[in-house]
This record gives C-alpha cells, structure tokens and sequence, in this order.
C-alpha cells in the first residue's frame, strides 16, 4: 500500500480510467490510501508518498481532534463517537 496526505481536489481526482488501472481510493481522515503501483496517480495529482508509520501518526493526530471535538449532545442516538484505527 502507498499513503500520501492530501486533499480530494474534485473532478479528475479519481477517474474511471484511474479506476480501470487499478487505483483503489482508500480515504483515512486526512491520509489516502492507494495500492503499491499507484505512484503516477500520486504525481498526477500532486501527492507524495509518505511511510505506514508517518501516515498512522497523521490519522491518529487527526483522530484525537476529531475524538475531542466530537460533542454527543450534537448527534443522535446512533452516531457513535469516533474513534481511531489501525491503517491497512
């Protein structure tokens, strides 16, 4: 797996011939993640590969404000508090 931090631009982010190639969009919080091979996909759309372990400390990061912002008082009974997870 390759995982990159970055932003969904929109249209032409992932195309269906991205799709047809193989790219398999993963979204982690502020971390994506893609399938080994992907590395035009990443250039294309300006995202650089980081390491599993610099990406599990970005979603953790992300993770933990989300945890503390997160306000029970705000979302229904079946909303259930975020809470963090091992990337793939």
């Amino acid at each position: 797996m390759l995982y990159a931090e970055g932003t969904v631009t929109g249209a032409g982010f992932l195309t269906h011939a991205d799709r047809d190639n193989g790219v398999e969009l993963q979204l982690w919080g502020n971390v994506i993640v893609v399938p080994d091979g992907c590395e035009a996909w990443l250039t294309r759309n300006s995202l650089t590969a980081i390491s599993k372990a610099a990406a599990q400390k970005r979603y953790d990061s992300h993770m933990d404000a989300a945890i503390a912002a997160f306000d029970p008082d705000e979302h229904d009974e079946f909303r259930s508090e975020p809470a963090r997870g091992a990337l793939p």
